[in-house]
């Protein structure tokens, strides 16, 4: 409450022995949190109140091979500056596929952005004059998910991320699973294939040189490597057998890993998400038929959700946590006085 973030109501009448209550209602628009879901070609920005209301989002281009600090800067910059209340910004959440150690806010290494042991965290931090949180986009979305989203009401689930990276979110007892350095959700990097082809990580027959978004849409049969995901995805409604075919054995090889999970772990909940979700129809019976061959019977059925992706959920995961880490840290509201560099 002497932070800003909460106020006093009027205190109820008091009704027989004992210390009246004292309401309190959460200031909305008291705190702002920026969120960035970072991709291999734009950046999705959005601003939201510490309800987890979104106030505003925008999608911006970004190379992150020249001047990723700038560009961030930038972005942040232009964000703060179309809220009524600028000054209001506590703290920045940044999300990026790969491999990241939350308590350092370092990037370990991304394929998908050819990162490898950025020091994102502090380094913008002291360009912008705010705390800055850099997560694993697969952590911050299934932390969204226990808190707002088809996780809500479980105790125990696995989120499968299928996009420019593949990932897997671990929650047990509504915890989100972290594991050492932050490579946890690092499901891409399970190799499957010993003589695959090499993966960015150094092994060979990752998941992600199969399921990768880019790597999906380079290997398509006669395509050339130059298909886009909504041309990919039109041949597959259209039935083409060779597309059908490969997305088939990319479905099986998942649904294979993903079951492997499940039995090491017991966990029979299965949300799917991420940009890839949109072929899932062609996905789909590959990755059951992975799964039949590989869970232990007495644990079939699985409980499987394919949940619509959106452009702006992920960076909504890391404005909350974001958020989240801010009043772990007691981040003060007055701290705001001082504008961003």
């Amino acid at each position: 409450m002497t932070d800003g973030y909460v106020r006093e109501l009027p205190s109820d009448a008091r009704i027989g022995a004992g210390r009246p209550r004292v309401p309190v209602e959460l200031i909305a628009d008291s705190a702002v949190v920026i969120g960035m879901s970072v991709t291999p070609t734009s950046v999705m920005v959005v601003s939201m109140h510490i309800d987890g209301s979104v106030v505003d989002s925008r999608s911006t281009p970004f190379d992150p091979a020249t001047d990723p600090l700038g560009q961030f800067k930038t972005m942040v910059l232009e964000q703060q500056a179309a809220l009524d209340h600028p000054e209001r910004v506590v703290a920045i959440g940044i999300s990026v596929s790969g491999a990241v150690d939350q308590a350092l806010s370092t990037v370990r290494i991304s394929a998908t952005l050819n990162w490898r042991d950025f020091n994102l965290g502090a380094q913008l931090q002291e360009l912008i004059n705010r705390p800055v949180f850099v997560s694993n986009d697969l952590f911050a979305l299934s932390t969204r998910e226990v808190s707002f989203g088809l996780g809500r009401n479980k105790d125990d689930f696995l989120l499968l991320g299928l996009g420019y990276g593949v990932g897997l979110g671990i929650v047990n007892r509504r915890k989100v699973f972290c594991g050492a350095g932050g490579a946890s959700t690092e499901f891409g990097h399970m190799s499957t294939d010993p003589n695959g082809p090499l993966c960015v990580c150094g092994n060979r027959g990752c998941l992600q040189v199969y399921a990768g978004l880019n790597e999906v849409l380079r290997a398509v049969p006669d395509a050339g490597g130059h298909l886009k995901l909504a041309e990919l995805r039109q041949a597959a409604d259209g039935g083409d057998p060779a597309v059908l075919a490969f997305l088939g054995d990319i479905g099986h090889r998942l649904g294979r890993s993903v079951g492997g999970v499940v039995n090491l772990l017991g966990i029979g909940t299965v949300i799917v998400s991420g940009q890839t979700t949109s072929l899932w129809p062609a996905l789909n019976d590959g990755f059951r038929r992975g799964l039949d061959e590989t869970v232990l019977k007495f644990l079939l059925p699985l409980d499987i959700t394919v949940k619509a992706w959106t452009e702006s959920e992920d960076a909504v995961g890391a404005a909350g946590l974001a958020l989240h880490n801010a009043i772990s840290l007691n981040v003060p509201l007055h701290a705001r006085a001082t504008a961003l560099a």
